[in-house]
C-alpha cells in the first residue's frame, strides 16, 4: 500500500493557514465551500474535509476551504483571536486574522465563483414559534440561512427558492423528526448589526449567491456532518454539478469516513505514519533538527511543536505525540526489497507493506535495518525472518499492536535514510 499525500500544512498553531482544494474542471459556475470559520463547530469542517478527500466531481467545479480558521479548530475555540465571522465588514491590518480574512475575500470575489456555502454548527433547533429552551426562534441549528430573499444580478438570484429546495431535501432524509430544517432569513441589510459583519453578507455585497447551513450542536459530530453533506449535495445538484463518492450517505458511513485511516508524511517520505488508532505517545522518532515539513492525506491534520515534542492533531482531536531522536539525514532509499509471506516486494521509503505471516528485509549494501520492536541482538536486522510473535507489542505505532516501523541507517555514518511500515493483517 502506498501513501496518497496531497495537502501541505504549516507547523505552528499560530501560523496555520487554511487549505484550498480545487476539484473538478474550473468554470464560471464554481461552488466555494467553506468550513471551520469557527473552530468549535466540527460538523462543518469535517463535512468540508470529506468533500475534499472523498468526493469526485465529474462535472463542474468545487473549491473547498475546510479549515478557514485553522488555529481555532486546533484549540477547540470559536475564535482564538475573536470571532472571525464578524470581521468581514472591516478588519485591521494588525488583526491576527487579517491574512485569512482578506485572502478568503479574494476567493469569494473570484469571477469563477457563483455560489458560496458556509458551514456552521448552531445552537439548538430553530423554530418560528417558541416550543422550549432548545426549540425556538432564537436558535440557529437545523437551518438553511439566507441574508435576503432575492439577489438581483447574481448567478442564482432567488436565494429563498434555492434554500427551500435544500431544506426540503434534508427533511426527506431526517434521522429524527425533531431535527426538522427551516429556512431562516436574517434580513441582514435591514439592520442586523452582527450579520452585517459576516462572510455570507460580504459575499452578497459582491453580488454572489451565498448561503449558510447550520447543523445543530445538540447532535453528535457524525450526525451534524451527515446533515451538512445532505445540504452540500443538494446545492451541487441545484448548480448542475455532478459528483460521486465511495459510500452511501448515511450516519454509519459518515462516521467511517471521519475515522478512516489518514497518512502523514514527514520530510518528503523520510518518516511516515498511519493515523488510525495511533498510540497516544510515540518515542524515538528519527527526525532532523530544524523546522519540520510535512504533508497529509487530510487537510485537517496539523503537526505542532510543543517544547521538545511534536503534537499531531486531526481537527480538534488529539492523535499522538512524537518524541524525537535527532539524526542527520542521508539520501532517501528508493529501493527496499522485502520478502512478505514469500513474495518479493520492492518498496521505497515511506511505503506500508501488508503481511499475513512473516517478512524479511533483504540486505542493502552499507545500510543496516532496525526493526522497531523486534527482539534481536543484531545491529543489522535485515536477512531475518520476522513474524508478529517476534515483535514487542508496546513498540507498535497502533494500539492494536499490528503496525511496526522498520528504519534504515548508513552503517558508516549512522545517517538516517528512510523507513517503511509493516502491518500484520
Amino acid at each position: 500500500m502506498k501513501f496518497c499525500i496531497f495537502f501541505s500544512i504549516f507547523i505552528n498553531a499560530n501560523t496555520l493557514e487554511y487549505a484550498l482544494i480545487k476539484k473538478g474542471i474550473e468554470d464560471n459556475n464554481t461552488l466555494l465551500l467553506i468550513g471551520g470559520i469557527q473552530g468549535d463547530e466540527p460538523g462543518g469542517f469535517l463535512a468540508a474535509s470529506i468533500v475534499a478527500t472523498d468526493y469526485n466531481i465529474t462535472k463542474g467545479s468545487v473549491w473547498v476551504v475546510p479549515n478557514l480558521n485553522f488555529p481555532s479548530i486546533i484549540e477547540r475555540s470559536r475564535g482564538t483571536k475573536g470571532d472571525m465571522n464578524r470581521k468581514f465588514a472591516h478588519i485591521d491590518k494588525n488583526d491576527p486574522d487579517y491574512k485569512a480574512v482578506t485572502s478568503i475575500k479574494k476567493l469569494i470575489s473570484d469571477p469563477k465563483v457563483a455560489l458560496i456555502l458556509n458551514l456552521h454548527d448552531g445552537s439548538g433547533f430553530y423554530n418560528d414559534t417558541y416550543i422550549n429552551k432548545d426549540i425556538n426562534p432564537q436558535k440557529w441549528g437545523s437551518t438553511c440561512i439566507i441574508d435576503q430573499e432575492i439577489l438581483s444580478g447574481s448567478t442564482y438570484p432567488d436565494l429563498m427558492s434555492m434554500a427551500t429546495r435544500v431544506k426540503d431535501h434534508i427533511n426527506k432524509n431526517l434521522l429524527n423528526q425533531s431535527h426538522f430544517y427551516h429556512v431562516k432569513n436574517t434580513h441582514t441589510a435591514k439592520g442586523d448589526i452582527e450579520m452585517l459583519k459576516s462572510l455570507t453578507y460580504y459575499a452578497v455585497t459582491q453580488n454572489k449567491s451565498a448561503f449558510a447551513n447550520e447543523a445543530s450542536k445538540n447532535l453528535n459530530a457524525e450526525q451534524r456532518t451527515y446533515y451538512h453533506l445532505l445540504a452540500i449535495e443538494e446545492y451541487m445538484r441545484a448548480m448542475g454539478i455532478e459528483f460521486n463518492k465511495p459510500f452511501e450517505l448515511n450516519v454509519q458511513n459518515v462516521k467511517k469516513a471521519i475515522e478512516k485511516e489518514i497518512q502523514l508524511s514527514l520530510f518528503d517520505g523520510m518518516f511516515n505514519l498511519n493515523l488510525l488508532d495511533t498510540r497516544a505517545n510515540l518515542t524515538y522518532i528519527p527526525l532532523k533538527k530544524g523546522e519540520i515539513s510535512y504533508t497529509s492525506s487530510n487537510p485537517l491534520v496539523a503537526v505542532i511543536k510543543e517544547n521538545n515534542t511534536y503534537k499531531i492533531q486531526y481537527g480538534n482531536r488529539y492523535v499522538t505525540r512524537l518524541n524525537p531522536q535527532y539524526f542527520e539525514y542521508g539520501k532517501k532509499l528508493d529501493a527496499i526489497n522485502v520478502i512478505a509471506d514469500g513474495v518479493k516486494i520492492v518498496a521505497k521509503s515511506g511505503d506500508k507493506i501488508s503481511v499475513k505471516n512473516s517478512f524479511n528485509i533483504e540486505k542493502i549494501n552499507k545500510i543496516r535495518a532496525n526493526i522497531i520492536g523486534y527482539n534481536s541482538k543484531n545491529i543489522d536486522e535485515s536477512g531475518e525472518n520476522v513474524s508478529l510473535k517476534n515483535m514487542i507489542n508496546r513498540f507498535s505505532i497502533d494500539k492494536n499492536g499490528k503496525n511496526f516501523r522498520v528504519e534504515f541507517y548508513e552503517i558508516s555514518t549512522n545517517k538516517y535514510v528512510g523507513m517503511i511500515l509493516v502491518e500484520f493483517e
